[in-house]
């Protein structure tokens, strides 16, 4: 991935982060081999079994199975992004299946920060400013 293209998602990262939205999600196909993967947190792969994902790819795009293949080697395996991420969301069943890993993933990554993360927030670097700020006032 080019610099500018990572600088345009760190800068489109950074106005959602001083607007206050709670939730961010990129999607980034080339998220581990770009080496995006270090500073996103958590990380979802949406995972389905190779041959479901050959012929989904051959009817999505209209390609041949030729074609479907190379794309797929071309990228690291579902398999291996699968076992890297934090959450996986199983995309071989239905479409209702789907929903519920959804609905339940949306449940998980809008639990309460953790101090490290209320920290880093929008909402902690402000309380940390006016915090600083208000005790020099004080000392004066």
């Amino acid at each position: 991935m080019s610099f500018s293209i990572a600088m345009g998602i760190y800068w489109e990262v950074f106005k959602h982060w001083i607007k206050g939205t709670r939730v961010v999600i990129l999607d980034i196909p080339l998220l581990f081999e770009a080496k995006l993967d270090r500073l996103t947190k958590p990380i979802i792969v949406v995972w389905v079994d190779a041959e479901t994902q050959e012929k989904r790819l051959v009817k999505r795009d209209g390609i041949s199975k030729e074609q479907a293949t190379k794309k797929i080697t071309s990228q690291l395996p579902l398999d291996w992004k699968r076992d890297h991420a934090n959450v996986v969301i199983d995309n071989s069943g239905t479409l209702e299946a789907l929903k519920d890993q959804v609905t339940d993933v949306y449940e998980q990554i809008t639990v309460p920060l953790s101090w490290k993360e209320l920290a880093i927030s929008r909402s902690g670097v402000l309380t940390t400013v006016v915090t600083v700020f208000s005790l020099l006032f004080l000392i004066r």
